[in-house]
């Protein structure tokens, strides 16, 4: 008698129910189909995550489950007791259950439990508290500590605070994943960490209005510069960039090959600035003074325009009286702005374009005012600081279009 192979999956059932997803333009395979069902493994990643606490204050799973095997047949295998300080300054006793598996004899118990946390001493909603009062401002570590003193009446010493609020940062801190504009603003800091100048790199989104990375350097070199802008805007958007007039952006805007919008208010306050100085330098007051200053509003005035063509119309009609422009006009016009006009009006024709650089200064006021700009010891410091006031901002400020 000749020996026939039968599929024991097809010999033993009759027929099996398809879901909408067996269904193609080829043949049914009903053996793959039903195999694969059959030797699904277990999805254990997942399990005991629901947590109770019964009246004894013992936390228990609601499901246990193995989180070896995905065993259901799981038995109790006692309990551990934690002491944990509250809100109150009051110490509460917590039960935690213990399980083991039948199944394979893995023993386990509360894993990341939410209330309790993984600190020995406290409950995690104390814990909870310090990122609020990181937000608030600057508070160096001994004045939270003794907050909770005051406030709580528990103790906790300025290391403990400062392990619980670390965030381990190297030297650069990013905001989340928006779908950022493409339209930027850059800026820099300087502060002193330990006694050491730094500097603090801010991209700044103009259209969201929130920051979208910062970074802690130690010198201010296009180097660093150009590589912290193109590591912020890697699979983002980068249409246009606006800075201040300091010439190093020029050649890494054009490097970069984007945009480049120079700040119209640095502009206007750097005219003013040299006619104060000129005029006080060679004494000179009364019409004479009042004349350079009406002929410098003329300058500006080509800035205010509604597009681009009618700013360069306005600028034409104001050179060709060029004898009667005043000297300090005549020497910062033809070694600066005549070579970078075009960077003073890109916002013109585009309204997203932002023409000044003051909401990045603005966040630098906010978020790190000149009176703190001293007071950091280490660079993962400042930025954990810079962490939570970023947060802040973000949960204040963020504008979606």
């Amino acid at each position: 008698m000749t020996k026939q192979i039968v599929s024991a999956l097809n010999s033993n059932i009759d027929f099996i129910q398809l879901k909408l997803y067996d269904f193609s333009d080829e043949k049914i395979d009903q053996e793959k189909i039903i195999s694969e069902r059959l030797n699904k493994s277990p999805k254990i990643e997942n399990t005991n995550q629901k947590l109770f606490l019964d009246e004894n204050n013992t936390f228990k799973y609601d499901n246990p489950i193995c989180p070896v095997c995905g065993s259901h047949k799981i038995i109790k295998k006692g309990t551990i007791t934690k002491n944990k300080q509250n809100i109150n300054g009051k110490t509460t006793e917590f039960k935690e259950q213990q399980y083991q598996c039948k199944k394979c004899g893995k023993k386990f118990g509360i894993y990341n439990n939410p209330l309790i946390g993984e600190h020995k001493q406290f409950l995690q909603e104390i814990i909870d508290k310090i990122p609020g009062i990181m937000k608030i401002g600057y508070q160096s570590l001994r004045k939270i500590s003794k907050y909770f003193e005051i406030f709580l009446g528990i103790r906790i010493s300025h290391q403990t605070i400062k392990n619980w609020s670390n965030k381990n940062h190297e030297e650069t801190i990013n905001n989340e994943e928006f779908e950022y504009s493409g339209y930027y603003l850059y800026d820099e800091q300087f502060l002193r960490l330990n006694g050491v100048r730094h500097y603090r790199l801010t991209l700044f989104d103009a259209i969201l209005n929130i920051p979208v990375s910062e970074r802690i350097v130690r010198r201010r070199i296009p180097k660093n510069t150009k590589k912290f802008i193109l590591d912020s805007t890697v699979y983002k958007p980068f249409i246009c960039l606006t800075t201040d007039l300091f010439p190093m952006y020029r050649n890494i805007a054009d490097e970069i090959g984007v945009n480049h919008q120079l700040c119209t208010f640095h502009l206007f306050q750097t005219i003013h600035h040299k006619l104060k100085v000129y005029c006080r330098r060679n004494k000179i007051n009364g019409k004479e003074r009042d004349y350079i200053y009406e002929n410098a509003q003329e300058l500006k005035d080509c800035f205010r325009q509604n597009s681009t063509k009618e700013a360069i119309e306005k600028f034409k009609q104001y050179l060709q009286n060029y004898m009667a422009i005043p000297v300090v006009l005549k020497d910062f016009i033809r070694k600066h702005i005549i070579n970078h006009f075009h960077r003073y009006v890109q916002h013109l024709d585009d309204e997203n374009i932002e023409r000044t650089s003051n909401k990045v200064e603005n966040y630098y006021r906010q978020t790190n005012p000149e009176i703190i700009k001293k007071l950091y010891k280490t660079k993962n410091g400042i930025l954990t600081f810079l962490d939570y006031q970023m947060e802040n901002w973000t949960e204040k400020h963020l504008k979606i279009k």
